[in-house]
């Protein structure tokens, strides 16, 4: 009898020190959602003990609305005696944190659901991968679309501005006929951009094997930018890398996505702010990371998803097209890169702002 006493000591020392070298949140709870034990990683991720927690609800260490459906889970493993899985989205001080939970039942010797417990891991890298490949193929079939529209436009567009020119050389300069003229006109020149921006995504298999060198495209650009940037009380900083190889890119387009990126930033800090233009060169990867950061307004969660959709801005009408990130996306696509944008537009939870991180292949 001691022998098997001593077994099944040892192996509950097994068990608790599996549980407690496990990266995973792993917990148990009774019936009305309390905390009956709970592994350190847990608690030090939440920013605790373990024994802060035991005996409080599920409120006590996730959002309150987490763990009203965490709660519902639970109620339903006591019911039904069957395990379910469910997946949670944790907002925490400075990002957001995706879990996927299994909660299953704990039986006693009669076979009642004693208490559930639950094993969690952390899905956030994978959401994250999951949300970019959904914007790539929705973004590769609005290129598609895109093209075809800004080709079923040129045609007519092209012939209002031929017989505009016509008339605007017939007209009196002095009269409002003339001033009208020019008015359709520049609107014409306007639209005709725009199909070219359409056009200029469109076009993600051109471009041949060009080198382009990162920090000098971010010099130019800043050489432009800056004085608007003072203007408007925004400090800029740069932190370039010496050891950055040359990326597979054009300069000039890689300087249109810069050019972009930085006026955005701009326009998300009205009353000035910060803004970090970063270059680094990822190791594992031998890939060029541009990271651009500011300290702005921040793109509302709703908003992020949709942020590289052509049209789609977030401007008062006349200050934005709605294109600039879309052209943007489709040039560092065209060369093999990605972009990513993570924001945070409360002001409660830090940082606030708006991170874009650019990645590009070097040259090998």
């Amino acid at each position: 009898m001691s022998q098997r006493t001593e077994e099944l000591k040892k192996s509950e020392e097994k068990y608790r020190s599996l549980v407690e070298s496990a990266e995973d949140f792993i917990f148990t709870v009774d019936f009305d959602g309390h905390f009956q034990s709970m592994n350190s990683f847990t608690a030090i991720f939440f920013g605790g003990r373990p024994e802060d927690f035991i005996g409080r609800g599920l409120s006590s260490l996730f959002p309150e609305k987490v763990a009203q459906e965490q709660f519902k889970l639970v109620k339903l493993v006591f019911k039904a005696g069957k395990s379910v899985r469910d997946e949670f989205e944790i907002p925490l001080a400075d990002h957001t944190t995706w879990i996927s939970a299994n909660f299953m039942p704990l039986k006693n010797e009669e076979g009642a659901v004693s208490a559930v417990l639950c094993i969690a891991r952390d899905i956030t890298e994978n959401k994250n991968l999951e949300r970019q490949l959904v914007n790539a193929e929705k973004l590769a079939s609005l290129g598609t679309l895109a093209a075809g529209v800004a080709h079923e436009v040129n045609n007519p567009l092209g012939v209002i501005l031929g017989f505009c020119d016509l008339l605007l050389r017939k007209t009196d300069r002095d009269s409002q006929a003339y001033d009208d003229l020019k008015t359709i006109e520049r609107q014409g020149l306007h639209c005709k951009q725009v199909v070219e921006n359409l056009l200029s995504f469109a076009r993600l298999g051109e471009g041949g094997s060009e080198y382009a060198d990162v920090n000098q495209c971010i010099e130019d650009i800043v050489k432009v930018v800056r004085h608007t940037l003072d203007m408007h009380g925004i400090e800029l900083s740069l932190s370039l890398a010496d050891d950055l190889p040359l990326v597979v890119g054009d300069s000039r387009q890689l300087q249109q996505v810069f050019m972009n990126l930085i006026n955005n930033s701009s326009s998300a800090m009205p009353s000035g702010g910060k803004l970090k233009v970063i270059t680094a060169l990822e190791r594992s990867t031998r890939k060029a990371v541009i990271r651009i950061e500011d300290d702005g307004m921040g793109i509302k969660p709703e908003h992020l998803d949709h942020i590289f959709e052509p049209f789609f801005t977030t401007k008062p009408e006349g200050e934005g097209t709605g294109l600039g990130l879309f052209v943007s996306y489709g040039i560092i696509a065209k060369y093999g890169g990605t972009i990513d944008c993570v924001s945070n537009d409360s002001a409660s939870l830090k940082p606030r702002g708006t991170t874009f991180t650019i990645k590009l292949l070097t040259q090998s």
